[in-house]
């Protein structure tokens, strides 16, 4: 009976054995999707997923990832330590060059998976507009939505608010507390007037109180998109750079030192200064492109940001600065 008894536990074992192979197989080397794999076993779905898990956590399947062209961690752990960060997610480089666009929007994406993590009921998240912010907050699904709310940072600048209350792939205007104001107002008493607002301050106060934030980091060039969205003028830019600047977060300019610099924005500008980031929780700034290196350089170096969503090009040139 104990020899009959053993060899059924053997013949179960490599069955089961057998089974978790042939789903892998099929899934990784014939590339079924799950439910194609299910109707061919005559299982459900969900037991198929099952399957390629305990083919993965049992070493049926083992899953490398190529780190070459990233140098491995290392890049990251080299920048988190060097600018104290708590966390550093580096795109790797893609085959050939891509336009601003494409690279915002693969940034974009990366920023909303990593936000992801802090979308949970009764959550609150503080965003600073910029282009890849507006990419970020699209690319989220409406079931990750519920019960968080967002809380912007600054007033509000028309080519993104636009952008977003017409979103209708997650809604997330509904989501959003905007403060009732521009960025920039038209003359510092009117920027006077709105600041003391109290439906401009109650956003301003839930912001401060963000779980996480994510911000943009705008260069102080000639293709920044606050020139392009006519927020600034060409002129400005260029005095702005020759008075050190080389970015901008949430419509504040800094040297490469971080240092913010005094400016005529800064009389009519509508939201919390770039130095309150520095004690709030989960700065996360989503930013790249060779272009921006210098701008993300003095961002880190001002010590606004926890967390830097970057790509590779720009990694790799932090390290060697």
């Amino acid at each position: 009976m104990t020899e009959v008894g053993y060899g059924s536990v053997r013949d179960d074992a490599q069955a089961e054995r057998e089974k978790l192979v042939r789903v892998a197989w099929y899934y990784y080397r014939d590339n079924l999707t799950q439910a194609e794999i299910a109707v061919r076993l005559h299982v459900s779905r969900p037991t198929v997923a099952r399957l390629l898990e305990r083919a993965r956590s049992t070493g049926i399947v083992t899953i490398d990832i190529a780190t070459s062209g990233i140098g491995g961690f290392e890049l990251s752990r080299t920048l988190r330590e060097r600018f104290d960060l708590d966390e550093v997610v580096i795109l790797p480089a893609a085959d050939g060059s891509l336009s601003g666009e494409v690279t915002n929007s693969r940034l974009g994406f990366e920023a909303a998976q990593y936000l992801r993590r802090y979308l949970l009921p009764g959550a609150i998240i503080g965003v600073g507009w910029g282009d890849t912010v507006l990419r970020s907050l699209l690319a989220l699904t409406r079931p990750s939505l519920n019960g968080v709310t967002f809380a912007t940072l600054t007033g509000g600048i028309e080519a993104y608010t636009r952008k977003v209350s017409g979103a209708t792939n997650n809604g997330i205007s509904d989501f959003i507390r905007y403060i009732p104001a521009p960025l920039l107002a038209s003359n510092p008493s009117v920027a006077n007037a709105l600041r003391s607002e109290q439906a401009v301050t109650s956003v301003l106060e839930l912001a401060r109180s963000a779980d996480a934030t994510i911000v943009g980091i705008g260069a102080a060039m000639p293709t920044a998109t606050i020139l392009q969205n006519g927020i600034v003028k060409e002129e400005q830019i260029r005095e702005y750079k020759d008075k050190g600047a080389v970015g901008d977060i949430i419509g504040e300019f800094y040297d490469r030192h971080g240092r913010v610099l005094a400016t005529d924005l800064q009389k009519v500008r509508i939201g919390i200064a770039i130095r309150e980031l520095r004690a709030m929780k989960n700065v996360i700034a989503v930013a790249g492109g060779s272009d921006k290196t210098a701008a993300i350089d003095g961002a880190l170096a001002g010590g606004y940001v926890d967390v830097l969503i970057t790509t590779e090009d720009v990694a790799r040139r932090l390290v060697e600065m």
